[in-house]
């Protein structure tokens, strides 16, 4: 009975599974492991500290100040979410009816995708290049065309990696007719960014997480930062006190030790580059250029091999064997020794693959 309940638009989703695994070298979800628990016990003087007892500051307004400080703009000009996904689902609550069109590269980020369509929205997917560079001509083509209401650009792009130029985000900001929002997921591992420009362009919003480059994937905070009106917009459709004391406390010890975090980091980029090298000395595997904590590259017999990695211990990401990622395997940038750790089980693992097949 209860499905045939259900919105048309919902029937024919299909949910973003995520597979527990215990007892495994974690690099499928780009999560930062050189962090650990290296700010676990501020975090734990600070939520002892808290009221838990009474609901969180819906506004999030200690934390909004010290983000904004942080980036040199208003308060007024940040909005908090239970991660950045939430922020994502206010921008499609507040401006994607039924019928309304959202434009997006592929493969990218899942959920603008799902939330659009459970809104009963459509998505317009422009593809990426045959090595997953960005297509810019495509896409200022289908933005023109289609006129959307709601623009994503991820930037650095997941699970590719790739970037988009400045000057080609600035151009399709003031061709856009749209609100138009730069995911800045994983800006902490490449440096550019539009934030600066949000004072310029009413209609441009970036997004940002504390959960890849500040290690607070727990925690589930995101946020959002743009005009002022954009964010008045997006505050009459955030549900209260969406983002718990607890998450607001860490996230507060997190942006406290940015200089520690911004070290790690440098670290990250440099464990990035070495294991980029190394996928490359592979023979008959395909590495694409990656600016996140992470590494796409594709292979043959990608999904047997992904299950001898399993075998071994260490969990990738497989991407199946249709559409534009067929073939294809991510990996997350984990510590030094995950690292090795991985790269030498590849290698025996290809080996392995090879005798077989001979």
């Amino acid at each position: 009975m209860v499905n045939n309940l259900v919105k048309e638009s919902v029937k024919k989703l299909k949910p973003y599974e995520v597979k527990e695994y215990k007892n495994v070298t974690k690099l499928d979800a780009n999560e930062n492991n050189h962090i650990g628990e290296k700010l676990n016990e501020k975090i734990a003087q600070e939520i002892m500290n808290s009221s838990i007892n009474k609901y969180p500051d819906s506004d999030c307004t200690a934390l909004r100040k010290q983000i904004g400080g942080a980036l040199r703009i208003a308060p007024q000009q940040v909005i908090v979410g239970n991660g950045s996904d939430q922020i994502i689902s206010l921008i499609i609550d507040a401006f994607v009816g039924a019928g309304d069109k959202v434009v997006t590269s592929t493969p990218t980020f899942g959920m603008y995708k799902i939330t659009t369509e459970a809104a009963e929205g459509t998505t317009v997917e422009v593809p990426l290049g045959k090595n997953f560079e960005f297509d810019y001509y495509s896409l200022i083509k289908a933005v023109k065309k289609e006129e959307p209401k709601v623009v994503f650009l991820t930037n650095p792009n997941n699970p590719t990696g790739g970037i988009i130029p400045r000057e080609q985000m600035i151009r399709i900001v003031e061709n856009a007719n749209s609100v138009v929002v730069v995911d800045e997921a994983y800006y902490e591992f490449y440096g550019e960014s539009m934030v600066d420009l949000v004072n310029y362009y009413p209609n441009l919003l970036v997004l940002r997480t504390l959960s890849k480059g500040f290690g607070l994937a727990g925690a589930r905070v995101g946020y959002g930062v743009g005009s002022k009106e954009i964010i008045r917009i997006l505050n009459k459709v955030k549900p209260p006190y969406n983002v718990g004391s607890l998450s607001q406390v860490a996230a507060k010890v997190c942006l406290e030790n940015t200089a520690m975090v911004t070290e790690l980091i440098e670290d990250i980029i440099k464990e990035r580059e070495k294991m980029m090298k190394q996928l490359k000395s592979l023979p008959n595997v395909e590495v694409y250029k990656s600016y996140g904590n992470f590494i796409l590259f594709k292979l043959q017999d990608a999904k047997e091999i992904q299950q001898y990695l399993l075998e071994q211990g260490i969990l990738v990401r497989y991407f199946g064997d249709t559409g534009p990622l067929a073939d294809c395997i991510r990996v997350s940038i984990g510590t030094s020794r995950e690292n090795a750790l991985f790269t030498k089980s590849l290698q025996e693992t290809l080996t392995m693959v090879e005798e077989i097949a001979v």
